[in-house]
């Protein structure tokens, strides 16, 4: 049995989606044949070589994932692309459905099973998806800022020079534009390529970031996180995990949170970790053969 993945990237959103699909996948793929999508090739070539998994694709466009899979697959989507009729489309097709959902306002559609860190109940798997590798957390050693994989709008140009005085390394973003490292130098102790996320991320102490996804890794590794910015999917999970969330950045702000942000709870990631959701989802399949 094939279980295909879909995860929408791209270089204005940046890979919280792929990040979050990937750790799924790459539980499955320990038993499973796991074949991935993502919607570009870049994004397809990171999901290889930095995230583990074994066999990635980028399709250009998610109305491309037919010419990949045939009628009765089944399949893990994780994207918004879709209207309510490609919607019930994709349900129709598949001979399973399952859908990654952080919204805390979305429900499942019939014949799907929604992926969830908010509901429980029929049609659903409750579970937050982070790879498990940021369990196992190396000797704390870095107070990190990682933006996210994306800043298109070049924000960290204006957010450096007011972080420079807090002694703090950077972790690039995978999409960075190629002259940001130059600009953004001599504003932190280190910076670190994209391409090392999974070995520094855990080694932070303290994480600062805009990327809601990257915040519960950092989170799972046991450090203390700050977050800055509002995304409501994953606001009240961030919560629930222990995760500061200082709002709009400023730099006053940022000191105030550096005083007052403890270590999050990792333990509460790890219960409704990939594993158990995994297992679920294989049952699932099973139940509807």
């Amino acid at each position: 049995m094939t279980i295909y993945f879909y995860a929408k990237t791209d270089n204005r959103l940046g890979l919280d989606r792929l990040r979050r699909t990937a750790a799924l996948a790459r539980e499955l793929q320990k038993e499973h044949d796991v074949y991935f999508m993502t919607t570009e090739f870049r994004s397809a070539t990171y999901a290889k070589r930095v995230l583990g998994i074994e066999k990635a694709v980028g399709i250009e466009d998610f109305r491309n994932i037919g010419t990949v899979c045939e009628r009765g697959d089944v399949i893990v989507y994780d994207s918004d692309e879709h209207n309510e009729s490609i919607h019930q489309e994709m349900i129709d097709y598949f001979g399973n459905f399952f859908r990654i959902s952080y919204d805390p306002k979305d429900v499942p559609k019939e014949g799907e099973i929604l992926i969830s860190p908010y509901l429980v109940g029929a049609n659903v798997i409750n579970a937050i998806l982070v790879d498990p590798h940021y369990f196992a957390a190396p000797q704390k050693d870095l107070r990190l800022f990682f933006y996210g994989d994306s800043d298109y709008e070049r924000a960290m140009l204006t957010i450096a020079p007011q972080v420079s005085e807090f002694d703090l390394d950077l972790l690039e973003g995978f999409y960075f534009f190629l002259d940001m490292e130059e600009k953004l130098n001599k504003f932190f102790k280190n910076i670190y390529e994209s391409e090392e996320y999974p070995a520094i991320l855990p080694r932070a102490s303290v994480c600062i970031t805009h990327a809601p996804q990257s915040a519960l890794e950092a989170a799972a590794s046991g450090a203390k996180v700050i977050y800055f910015g509002a995304d409501e999917e994953y606001a009240q999970l961030l919560g629930r995990a222990g995760i500061l969330n200082m709002g709009i950045f400023d730099k006053s702000r940022l000191q105030e949170a550096l005083l007052k942000v403890t270590a999050a709870k990792s333990a509460y990631i790890q219960k409704l970790g990939v594993a158990q959701c995994a297992q679920k989802l294989l049952a699932s399949i099973e139940t509807h053969k």
